[in-house]
């Protein structure tokens, strides 16, 4: 058995593992009565601000490309929408492959291999900062009385947040030095690692070179914290539908926690563990009815799902590219 054949399997059974945990214990009649009883007209603001994200982040990636060149919106609109889609179809999240082959097919200038450090970069610096920022205030903010007792460290992780932010300018800056640095520094790693984390960093170095412009690198801050912003607002009009009188905060900690809950390997399209995410933040957070909570996740998940892959599917006829062709170059 090869390795990407284990990582789908093991994807497979956890999302398996996932639905079973939790959808065991339901009364499905009561999960119906919620689905019958949802006003599904307030799912048009979450999908209309699902779609705003995608060309808020297609407008990021143009910004940090600058440096290297100017990329049409529409291109990079349509490598953003068909990368989003492959993640929900494709196994192993292959979709930020995708997107990096989709990006450099249609704009020569930008290498899959940039390509890539921009993505790595706004995955893991960008929106990772954002995320741990977003925790950090909820902490912060909270009256929830599973969350107050955490309140303490909420200035830690804002403070890890921003930490994040500053070492980004570093490495924009610096990135033969801070690379050398940790190299010398992590002697006690066995020398494959260290050369493999001193190349990680000068590879990162390509994706953050728009962050030597200060006025590009808080733009795209900027964006990052709008894009998350309406990600956490989407998820209210969800609740509404379903008549749950929640606090606005309780949008963003389920955003939180269904962000870490889908970086558990799973099927393609988060299955099962984005449900369980769901099901903990309102049950075991904000103490939602067990039945109205799944029937809740259900329809965010599908919504969610519905709305990226067919925006990207779209995008995917539109640039004359097939399913196959896309998967097979992101598994390469």
């Amino acid at each position: 058995m090869t390795r990407r054949q284990t990582a789908i399997i093991l994807g497979i059974v956890t999302s398996i593992a996932a639905l079973w945990v939790t959808f065991s214990k339901i009364k499905f009649d009561e999960v119906s009565s919620a689905l019958q009883t949802a006003n599904y007209w307030l799912l048009i603001p979450n999908i209309v601000i699902i779609l705003i994200g995608m060309y808020q982040r297609a407008w990021r990636w143009g910004r940090m490309a600058k440096p290297i060149t100017n990329v049409a919106f529409n291109k990079l609109l349509s490598a953003t929408a068909v990368g989003f889609m492959a993640n929900n179809v494709l196994p192993m999240r292959l979709g930020e492959f995708v997107r990096a082959y989709s990006l450099s097919k249609q704009e020569p200038k930008i290498t899959k291999s940039a390509s890539l450090a921009m993505i790595f970069t706004e995955r893991i610096i960008f929106d990772l900062a954002a995320l741990i920022g977003i925790f950090g205030l909820i902490l912060w903010s909270t009256s929830i009385v599973e969350l107050e007792k955490y309140k303490m460290t909420s200035g830690l992780i804002l403070i890890v947040a921003f930490s994040g932010y500053f070492f980004a300018i570093a490495m924009a800056k610096w990135p033969e030095k801070i690379s050398e640095f940790m190299h010398s520094k992590l002697s006690f790693l066995p020398i494959k690692a260290r050369d493999f984390l001193r190349d990680t960093i000068e590879r990162f170095s390509v994706g953050l070179q728009f962050m030597r412009s200060p006025a590009a690198g808080l733009s795209v801050l900027a964006q990052t914290g709008l894009i998350w912003l309406g990600l956490g607002i989407s998820n209210y009009f969800v609740f509404q539908a379903f008549g749950l009188n929640l606090p606005l905060e309780a949008s963003f900690t389920t955003l939180v926690v269904v962000s870490i809950g889908i970086m558990i390997p799973s099927s393609p399209g988060f299955v099962g563990v984005y449900h369980l995410a769901v099901l903990v933040s309102l049950r075991d957070i904000y103490g939602v009815d067990e039945n109205t909570a799944i029937a809740c996740a259900v329809i965010m998940h599908a919504a969610q799902y519905a709305a990226v892959t067919l925006f990207g599917l779209f995008h995917l006829w539109k640039g004359h590219l097939s399913l196959k062709e896309v998967e097979e170059e992101a598994t390469a």
